[in-house]
């Protein structure tokens, strides 16, 4: 096993840091290129998009991996299945873009909606190839194919914000890597295609695909209620402005998660009963993910305005503050997010659906909270006592019920972490009230260099680094 998660860890961590590093960049280009008014129209879209992209996977994904029972052509009939769902929920999205224009009194919604239903067609039909290659092991495969789709997105996106197509750059940029991931599966999943709707195979992941899909509509809303809401109540201005200091507070969960999620799952599976395999190993993960985001949540909390400045320009300076409050809790939505994976390697998608459950009602409620008092830095702070709540609710589910142990294994793991975190926020502090550097770009570097020095000699002083080469 330890084989295996290594050499998928390393490939699957290719994949997703070369795709954010893309990401990144292209969404600084189009930072500077494109109004802040557009973004935020586009962040409304992509709120409904991504609620149509749960809806036509159904949960297959990770049912197909942690089904053992599946044989040849089942996974053809399911991919005839996903195809259908594709359609039909591709139309259903282009017409709700009417009411959507209506709703927020802008015609542009229409043709966004009806542009952004090829997404969700290719999206659909990418599952159960994807979900093949996650469960062969095929992390090579999987992230190379990742890497390919998301440059040759990157690379069309900004040729059309230098032609001018404005808004559509952002649709472009996302339809590209799906359309090319759809193609590149037909040529490299092995599937026995078939006209057959049998419902055998449907019936055999259904139980799990449904609360997986519960736990997928869930964590939407409690991802997505705060865009939802600033957009509605604030404008789309605060919207577009909110959205890039939340934008930027998720890279953590894409650098970590992005890479843990995708190998967990897969490997772990095969040792569904071995609950103390599963949570030594996950304890180890958990105690290594927090040595590093407590001090990364103080860093970003400390240079957030040379963040967001340098990456995006002076026009978002209004992200700012609301990307500090959020980057404090970075730490729990990074560890929080990594528990899904061991909901569903322990086959507890039903548990795994009820914290979602209570995680979105707690977003709607201290999202409406933030709203009520008028800006999207009083969101912010409420937001962030969600991510608070979240964790440790989340936790005690996990830990009680799927693990068998309690909520103090957790705490203990969390004990050095923190330590170096209230260090790490003592030592930049200090260290830029000392120097003073106009140069976003050069205060980025000579903090960036002080952490990683700082960092380095608390992960040596304290033993931590023995810790982390034996997980890995």
């Amino acid at each position: 096993m330890k084989t295996i998660f290594r050499t998928g860890l390393i490939f699957t961590a290719m994949g997703q840091y070369s795709n954010t590093l893309i990401q990144l960049v292209i969404n600084m280009i189009l930072s500077r290129l494109i109004p802040v008014e557009d973004f935020g129209i586009i962040a409304t879209v992509q709120v409904f998009l991504v609620f149509f992209q749960n809806m036509v996977s159904a949960g297959m994904g990770p049912a197909i991996i942690q089904d053992k029972k599946l044989k040849g052509k089942d996974y053809g009939v399911l991919f005839n299945y996903t195809a259908v769902f594709a359609i039909a929920f591709a139309i259903l999205f282009g017409f709700l873009g009417g009411p959507i224009a209506h709703f927020y009194h802008n015609k542009i919604y229409t043709q966004l909606f009806w542009a952004m239903s090829i997404i969700i067609i290719a999206e659909g039909m990418n599952v159960v190839p994807t979900a093949l290659l996650n469960k062969e092991l095929r992390f090579k495969t999987l992230n190379t194919r990742l890497l390919i789709c998301n440059l040759a997105g990157a690379i069309v996106g900004v040729i059309a914000a230098f032609s001018g197509l404005g808004v559509y750059t952002l649709i472009i940029s996302t339809t590209v890597p799906a359309v090319g991931t759809l193609i590149i599966n037909f040529f490299i999943v092995k599937i026995e295609y078939t006209t057959s709707f049998a419902l055998a195979p449907l019936k055999e992941i259904a139980k799990f695909s449904i609360h997986q899909l519960g736990f997928n509509l869930t964590n939407y809303f409690s991802k997505n209620t705060d865009n939802l809401l600033v957009g509605k109540f604030l404008g789309e201005a605060p919207l577009a402005n909110y959205q890039k200091s939340y934008q930027l507070i998720t890279l953590p969960n894409i650098i970590f998660i992005g890479i843990l999620g995708p190998v967990l799952q897969p490997i772990l599976a095969k040792h569904e009963e071995d609950v103390a395999l599963i949570k030594t190993t996950f304890l180890k993960i958990v105690h290594v993910l927090a040595l590093v985001t407590f001090p990364l949540a103080a860093f970003m909390v400390i240079n957030a305005e040379s963040i967001i400045i340098f990456l995006f320009g002076k026009n978002w300076f209004s992200a700012v503050l609301p990307f500090a409050i959020l980057a404090s809790t970075t730490w729990a939505q990074t560890l929080t997010a990594a528990t899904a994976s061991i909901f569903m390697a322990r086959n507890q998608s039903k548990l795994l659906l009820i914290s979602g459950l209570i995680a979105t009602f707690n977003m709607v409620l201290f999202t409406s909270l933030g709203i009520f008092w008028g800006s999207t830095v009083t969101v912010a702070i409420f937001v962030a006592i969600f991510y608070l709540v979240n964790f440790i609710t989340t936790y005690w589910i996990l830990m009680k019920k799927v693990l068998n142990s309690n909520f103090m294994e957790i705490l203990k793991q969390l004990i050095k972490p923190f330590v170096f975190g209230v260090t790490m926020l003592a030592s930049l502090y200090v260290i830029n009230g000392i120097v003073s550097i106009g140069n976003n770009f050069l205060s980025l570097v000579v903090n960036g260099i002080c952490f990683l020095v700082l960092f380095s000699l608390l992960v040596i002083a304290t033993g931590e680094l023995k810790e982390i080469k034996e997980l890995f």
